[in-house]
């Protein structure tokens, strides 16, 4: 079992060990940022790309993706699978992964994972049992849905020192670039891109430095929800 935050930061340190290294090389790329199957599709798809001048291999895993006590957990998914595993890609070509579903019939709720792809070293073609010095990764969200899902139905709070976000809908919520607003209107920035997500039926906890609200009480959250301009007010503690 692993935190979504730890895989995170390997990412960064992984990309920003790479960054001094990539010229004449490949360069993975993955034209998706996420991932939907349809309630009863068996499969979606993502394509990845290598825009470099030289093959490249890469291992795609997936991850079922909950939220427990306020954070995010990934486990090995057996029920969502990626076929094939493990690409060649040539130098300057696409190719495309499935994300297939192992498991027949509906599901009664919404279902979240991670497809990590991770970009191998050395020589393309014996890199089926590589899973050290991994040089580029990316985590795309993917989502099995429910018929007849319930919208979204996000809540937020503060407690202390931490946003406290519970979505009671169907289907998952990006929080993005996020501010606070006080009493007397005054605007606190909580983050200027991507917050998080917040499941379905999950809560999620994102701290912050309590020393920016300098003893202001917050009622309002402006943020962008799955893209659009959103204004909540905070509920009480």
């Amino acid at each position: 079992m692993q935190t979504l935050r730890a895989l995170l930061v390997a990412s960064l340190v992984l990309a920003a060990s790479a960054a001094g290294t990539a010229d004449a090389r490949g360069r993975l790329q993955t034209r998706q940022t996420r991932v939907e199957l349809a309630p009863g599709a068996r499969a979606g798809r993502i394509v990845l790309a290598n825009s470099g001048d030289a093959p490249l291999a890469a291992q795609i895993r997936v991850f079922r993706w909950t939220q427990r006590d306020g954070d995010d957990v990934l486990e090995p998914a057996t029920d969502l699978v990626a076929s094939p595993q493990v690409v060649e890609i040539a130098a300057g070509t696409d190719q495309l992964v499935r994300i297939v579903r192992t498991a027949g019939g509906p599901v009664a709720s919404e279902m979240a994972y991670r497809v990590i792809v991770e970009e191998l070293p050395g020589d393309p073609t014996h890199q089926a049992n590589s899973a050290v010095a991994v040089r580029m990764r990316y985590l795309i969200p993917a989502f099995v849905q429910a018929a007849d899902a319930a919208p979204e139905a996000l809540s937020c709070r503060v407690e202390k020192s931490v946003l406290v976000c519970r979505n009671d809908g169907g289907h998952a919520v990006q929080l993005g670039a996020s501010t606070f607003v006080d009493a007397t209107g005054r605007s606190i920035e909580l983050s200027e891109g991507l917050l998080g997500y917040v499941l379905a039926g999950s809560t999620r906890h994102f701290p912050f430095d309590a020393k920016a609200l300098a003893n202001a009480a917050p009622r309002e959250l402006k943020v962008f929800l799955n893209g659009a301009p959103s204004t909540l007010v905070l509920a009480a503690p």
